[in-house]
């Protein structure tokens, strides 16, 4: 093995495009990060000292509007308060959408503005009898610009200031005392030192980051030492000599895990050069007191995933049998291990849940804590126990997995002979892992104002096109692959009851698991915003989060996934198993129990009635009592344990109805062992 290990890293010295990704990058990225944040930070301060924001004024009363802003410029001169030039433009709104001007200020007298608000029908700005002569101010910006986002709130802070100062000299003047002192001093004191506070902010991106550089530089050694070799054909070469199996692939293990360890030293090293001897000036968020025991702290910490990393990265490898292949695979493999990583950016997680249980994830938010100074000893060791054993469980998995003859050696004859129905079952969760890449990809890539058309594109296109894709990729007929069959005519009792049921209990579910992983309740208000936003008609409602997911959902899951697996799995595993992917696709952390729930029930009673159809009409009857309940401000009560428990009898009914009336799915569990 040792023989091994050295051959694996000669040969990774000799390739530059290797030494680039796997040295070479992992030296320089943390510096240059550094350096670059702290001179784009410098660059950014200096702008905001400096900034003079474009300004339009619109109104009869713009003259008002006018005296105001040049007051601001005096305030500016000794204050040194933002600075706004005033810009005259014909049309401030065609002006502001394109960024000719940052915003621009309307000036109201009291009736201009009661004319507007009954025009506009705005809620709640109505101007009372007794306050006629006043005038009204209404800044308009552009929020997806910076700027123009900046400089509304700086405009409408210094008005409010001059607003201020201009009431207390009228009192004055009228021969009112302005009094000098306040009833109460208010202070804030923030307990948490700064190297707490900076310490937390390096937290939450180190393991990111760290993880990210492993799996890039890990996979160039991993691709290369299987996949490469099974397309040079060297590796046949190999395991004709007196090494055993076992040993050549703990080798190519170790060589891996090695670049992985290597590239994890390297960063935290990087810490302590940059950061612990002060040889750059503290960047903002980053000023950390990095030691040397802090870095040895660290890469303990960290040794259970770079075993981690390096098995999954060694069984990927092996399942490819061509280097471009391997490529291929990379993108999906590195965001399902980086997506963990993120869960020190969720706020309200902490390592004292059941988030201890989540490789990756717990140690991501015990290297948070460590850095902020909260040490947490116990709960930290239960961290590293668990990634360390999913490590361990990965590592025997990839020996094992690689002592099949057709992985190592890449002998693909048997598949080769395959094509159509017959190669589709083996290949399904392959194209799965893609789709769920590239639904991951699009959801942080593509933000649409109007939250339709990222339905429209993200559920609606996307779950419609992968099982159509599937059909036509490997000839599948459409009627079995979908399970387009009508069942008993009494499952549609079953679906009636179990519909509204399953909804209630989806949130007991949801509030059971608040009691281990915390939800915060801003994270629950802004996705209930998001989802059924306001001024949206109910037939939209119905279409886009009702209609929609309910079909195409389901034909993926359902219909082309169930298809695919219905021989590898009991009817049971294959419940759990299509129901826990369905939930992976719902990115946020709070919604993957839930949406699994509902996944295993969808998913059971397609396997109870053979046919897709129940499926749809349960998921678009949950979804449309979901949209409705939201946009009436009805609460079902999922959090009283009466109605939960309710729920899961009446749920329990539902289901017994549709096992009386059921028409298994055919073929599930031919295929598996046991």
């Amino acid at each position: 093995m040792r023989t091994l290990v050295a051959l694996e890293l000669r040969t990774l010295l000799r390739d530059p495009r290797t030494v680039l990704m796997s040295v070479v990058l992992p030296v320089v990225l943390i510096p240059a990060l550094l350096l670059i944040g702290s001179q784009i930070e410098d660059r950014r301060a200096e702008r905001a000292e400096q900034r003079t924001f474009q300004l339009a004024l619109v109104g009869e009363e713009s003259q008002f509007a006018a005296e105001l802003v040049e007051s601001l410029r005096d305030v500016r001169a000794v204050e040194d308060g933002p600075g706004f030039r005033l810009v005259e433009i014909g049309n401030p709104r065609e002006a502001l959408d394109a960024g000719s001007i940052d915003l621009y200020l309307e000036a109201f007298s009291t009736e201009e503005w009661r004319e507007l608000v009954e025009a506009e029908g705005i809620e709640g700005d109505a101007i009372s009898p007794d306050l006629d002569g006043i005038r009204v101010l209404r800044i308009s910006y552009h929020s997806t610009r910076t700027a123009s986002r900046e400089g509304a709130e700086r405009l409408s802070e210094s008005l409010l200031d001059r607003h201020r100062t201009r009431r207390d000299s009228i009192l004055v003047q009228a021969g009112f005392a302005v009094p000098s002192y306040q009833v109460a001093v208010v202070e804030g004191v923030d307990v948490a030192s700064e190297r707490q506070v900076q310490g937390a902010r390096l937290g939450r991106y180190l393991t990111l980051i760290l993880l990210g550089l492993m799996v890039l530089g890990g996979s160039v050694v991993a691709t290369d030492t299987l996949a490469g070799e099974k397309e040079r054909g060297t590796l046949a070469t190999l395991l004709t000599s007196a090494v055993s199996r076992t040993e050549i692939v703990a080798g190519k293990l170790l060589a891996v895990m090695g670049v992985a360890l290597a590239i994890a030293l390297v960063q935290l090293v990087n810490l302590w050069v940059f950061l612990g001897t002060g040889l750059i000036d503290p960047l903002q968020g980053f000023a950390v007191d990095v030691s040397p025991g802090l870095v040895a702290a660290l890469l303990l910490l960290y040794l259970p995933v770079v075993a981690l990393v390096a098995g999954v990265l060694l069984v990927t490898s092996a399942h490819a049998n061509s280097y471009k292949e391997a490529q291929l695979y990379l993108m999906p493999v590195l965001l399902v291990l980086v997506t963990p990583a993120m869960a020190p950016l969720m706020p309200g997680l902490s390592l004292q849940s059941a988030a201890v249980l989540i490789p990756i994830a717990n140690l991501s938010l015990g290297v948070r804590d460590l850095l902020a100074g909260n040490l947490q000893l116990a709960w930290l060791a239960a961290a590293w126990l668990v990634t360390a054993g999913a490590a361990a469980w990965v590592t025997t998995r990839s020996v094992q997995a690689l002592h099949d003859e057709g992985l190592v050696t890449g002998d693909t004859s048997r598949e080769d002979s395959l094509e159509g129905p017959e190669l589709f079952p083996k290949r399904i969760l392959r194209w799965i892992l893609v789709l769920w890449a590239i639904k991951l990809l699009l959801e942080l890539n593509l933000r649409f104002e109007d939250i339709r058309m990222g339905i429209l594109l993200g559920v609606g296109l996307v779950f419609l096109a992968f099982p159509l894709l599937m059909i036509r990729r490997f000839r599948l007929d459409p009627v079995e692959a979908l399970a387009l069959r009508f069942p008993r005519p009494g499952v549609w009792a079953g679906v009636a009851l179990g519909a509204p049921a399953g909804l209630v209990a989806a949130g007991t579910v949801l509030h059971l698991m608040d009691f281990v992983v915390p939800v915060p309740t801003e994270a629950l208000e802004s996705f209930g915003q998001a989802l059924v936003p306001d001024e949206v008609p109910v037939w939209h409602l119905v279409l886009l989060f009702a209609i929609v997911p309910g079909i195409t959902e389901e034909l993926t899951f359902r219909g082309v996934l169930l298809h695919g697996l219905r021989r590898r799995f009991g009817g049971v595993a294959l419940a759990l198993v299509v129901g826990m992917i369905f939930g992976l696709f719902h990115y946020e952390l709070f919604r993957i129990p839930v949406t699994t729930f509902l996944g295993v029930i969808l998913t059971a009673v397609a396997l109870l009635t053979g046919s897709i159809l129940p499926a749809i009409a349960w998921h678009t009857l949950h979804n449309g009592l979901a949209a409705y309940l939201a946009t009436s401000g009805i609460e079902f009560g999922g959090e009283e344990w009466l109605w939960g428990a309710g729920s899961f009898l009446i749920l329990a009914l539902a289901l017994w109805i549709i096992w009386v009336c059921r028409t298994p799915y055919p073929g599930v569990g031919e295929g598996s062992e046991g």
